[in-house]
């Protein structure tokens, strides 16, 4: 039971096992279907193909024939973010997106993974980003160390953005949940927060599938500057 705003942010166990172990392994269950399978029969198999090839073409509908070969894998990391988002929104659950710990895990090594591969494929390259042409040569040194800086707040923003958004969601939901259990005695105040807690649930939904989608289009985007 959470009893304290920010209950929900501590992971409690079941059955002796941490709700985040559950949680990531529920989500990553999910992979089992992104690509096509034999799963589902009929009408059920054709609408989650269908679905699943649009969130791809939605996703990757900018993406350049060099980073084509990795789409593969950002689409699985899209679905793992986006199943464990909805997954975080059942009564009792635990949302490990809301940590950074474990946003940062999942940005930072994808960050380091990108801008490796932009530096073996084209060193050349990479390294004349840090000073954009035209630059007066006195301003070269600054203008170094003004990429540099952007550069390392990438993955910084990249991981906090997700958490952010999700944790302030959350506790959204937790203040007007309680106000509409304390205030239950009071039949048109209740049920005015009740409707603005159930729209709410409504945009949190949205909010998970949209920063999942951020957070995919925001590494795609990494990766077609860097290749």
């Amino acid at each position: 039971m959470i009893n304290s705003l920010f209950g929900q942010f501590s992971p409690d166990t079941l059955s002796f096992i941490p709700l985040q172990i559950i949680a990531s392994f529920t989500a990553i269950s999910w992979l089992i279907f992104i690509f096509p399978t034999n799963f589902f029969s009929g009408n059920i198999s054709y609408l989650w193909n269908n679905t699943r090839l649009n969130i791809i073409k939605l996703i990757f509908q900018n993406v350049k024939s060099k980073s084509a070969p990795w789409i593969s894998s950002l689409s699985s990391i899209f679905f793992l973010i986006f199943s464990i988002n909805l997954l975080g929104l059942f009564p009792y659950s635990f949302t490990i997106t809301s940590h950074i710990s474990f946003t940062y895990s999942i940005a930072i090594p994808l960050w380091l993974s990108v801008n490796i591969l932009g530096f073996y494929l084209a060193f050349n390259s990479r390294l004349s980003h840090l000073v954009p042409q035209g630059t007066p040569p006195f301003l070269i040194p600054l203008m170094v160390w003004i990429e540099t800086l952007s550069l390392i707040a990438q993955p910084i923003a990249l991981g906090l953005r997700l958490a952010a958004n999700l944790t302030a969601g959350h506790l959204l939901l937790f203040l007007l949940s309680t106000a509409t259990w304390v205030l239950s005695n009071n039949l048109i105040l209740s049920s005015l927060t009740t409707i603005i807690l159930i729209l709410l649930f409504i945009l949190e939904i949205g909010v998970a599938c949209i920063q999942a989608y951020v957070f995919t289009s925001l590494v795609n985007f990494y990766l077609d500057q860097n290749i």
